[in-house]
């Protein structure tokens, strides 16, 4: 008995050592031109150790998901963290030279701190240098809280219509950059590392009969396909340098506009994203060779 109860006490510590910690920041990255660009980090600390990912110009033209990897030295308090390759980005496939971001900063206690701040520098996957900047950073749960109290002036104000305060939500617009989100026209380069892809679509909130054909390669292989909340799982293998994914929105359901909640497993990563359409519109998802 005593030699299982300290195997069970192993056990025990072995778990809670192999425990990590989760914090999101959001914030900015400004340019020496002066433009800036929306920034979300995402990290898990285990024993030191960082990683996780971030999302730069959440929502805009150029998305783009990195994965980071780093430190966090909790005696010297410094953060160091780099981004090493690239997730998914809505940037044209001719645009693939980026800067992958670079930090080393003081910052207090991850637990406790507000967030952080200092210059950054960026390099090429082939480690030529290029962009410089700041980066400045929030706890995404104190950003979250004054959006919480900026939504109840907004609803409790007498100088805002009913009709404004019915399509305005500071809350909405932030949980946005939690989800990519493809809207008309728009393409998301998704960077495939495995051979085998297993594609996911599904409604994710209440389901409103929205109907989309989807497109494999130009081919049709669902038609008129009313979006549920089950998962419909498709297999692809990846064969070509470039395989697309195209979803039409048939109608728009009972609530405006079409959405359809799509995962990609590749591997032991899953993406999620999210198309927003119009009767008629359409929206791809390139998985790119890599």
């Amino acid at each position: 008995m005593k030699y299982l109860s300290l195997f069970i006490l192993f056990l025990a510590c072995s778990n809670a050592s192999a425990q990590s910690d989760s914090y999101e920041y959001l914030g900015v990255l400004k340019l020496n031109d002066s433009s800036f660009i929306q920034y979300k980090l995402a990290l898990e600390e285990n024993d030191g150790v960082l990683q996780g990912y971030s999302i730069a110009d959440s929502g805009g033209k150029h998305e783009t998901k990195s994965n980071i990897r780093g430190t966090y030295d909790d005696k010297a308090n410094e953060l160091s963290f780099k981004e090493y390759n690239i997730v998914y980005t809505k940037s044209p496939i001719t645009e693939l030279d980026f800067c992958l971001v670079h930090f080393t900063g003081r910052m207090r206690k991850l637990d406790i701190d507000k967030g952080f701040s200092g210059d950054f520098t960026s390099a090429y996957q082939d480690g030529v240098p290029c962009l410089k900047g700041e980066i400045i950073m929030s706890s995404a749960l104190q950003v979250q809280d004054r959006i919480a109290s900026l939504d109840k002036k907004i609803q409790k104000s007498r100088k805002i219509t009913d009709d404004v305060k019915k399509k305005v939500s500071v809350k909405r617009t932030i949980d946005t950059l939690t989800m990519s989100v493809v809207k008309k026209g728009e393409n998301l380069n998704v960077f495939a590392r495995s051979k085998k892809i297993i594609v996911s679509i599904y409604d994710s909130g209440k389901v409103d009969n929205d109907r989309i054909n989807l497109y494999l390669d130009g081919e049709l292989i669902l038609e008129d396909y009313a979006i549920e909340k089950d998962k419909r799982e498709i297999p692809i293998e990846i064969t070509k340098d470039f395989t697309v994914i195209k979803v039409v929105a048939l109608n728009e359901g009972t609530s405006s506009p079409n959405t359809v909640k799509v995962e990609i497993l590749d591997g032991m990563d899953l993406i999620t994203t999210r198309t927003s359409l119009k009767e008629g519109e359409s929206a791809a998802l390139t998985l790119v060779k890599e």
